[in-house]
């Protein structure tokens, strides 16, 4: 009887190793239910930063234009775009595109920075990832280590896509405080955090 009880101790405790280190090391964190997030506003992301003590007159503000990133020549249209950045760096943005087509090639171009991090070997920590057509997510939190630049990249970021509007929060680097702070944010909206 004592044997019996050792050989299932040992077989949960193995079944329990498998979970948690998943394949080729990595685990993910659970799916993300997109139809249980609610659509937010810029008053929304406004009250949310707010929790994290960013004060509304240090969030840029954009209306009815379109912007593009240095490293790629798409211009996207926005009804309105919002950005902060918090005093430990970290990244908020808030963006209504003019419709669900230039939200999704939006977001598309933040994923395109993840996608080869999520099974990546050098990259240790967890992931939550899916694209659908007009909603999407990425969880990541870990870090990935780039051993011939001997340099390492912290994640600990959340991107959501809903309909016409991108979400963006990104840590700036290892730290409690710093993720905490991520975390309030998103708490603060009512979604998911890495």
């Amino acid at each position: 009887m004592i044997i019996s009880r050792l050989k299932a101790a040992g077989a949960l405790v193995i079944a329990a190793t498998v979970l948690f280190t998943g394949c080729a090391g990595i685990t993910h964190e659970p799916k993300v239910d997109m139809s249980t997030l609610k659509q937010v506003d810029d008053e929304d992301f406004i009250k949310a930063l707010g929790a994290i003590g960013i004060d509304e007159s240090d969030v840029d503000e954009m209306l009815d234009t379109s912007f593009s990133f240095n490293d790629d020549d798409t211009d996207f249209e926005v009804t309105i775009n919002l950005d902060a950045v918090s005093d430990n760096g970290n990244q908020y943005s808030y963006t209504q595109c003019v419709d669900e087509e230039t939200a999704k090639a939006l977001f598309d171009y933040y994923y395109a920075d993840y996608d080869g991090i999520f099974d990546n070997k050098d990259f240790s920590g967890i992931s939550s990832h899916e694209v659908g057509s007009n909603t999407a997510y990425v969880l990541i939190d870990g870090r990935y280590d780039d051993k011939v630049a001997n340099t390492y990249t912290p994640y600990h970021d959340a991107i959501y896509l809903l309909g016409d509007t991108v979400i963006v929060a990104i840590a700036s680097d290892y730290d409690l405080s710093i993720e905490k702070e991520v975390n309030n944010f998103l708490d603060a909206l009512g979604y998911p955090h890495p």
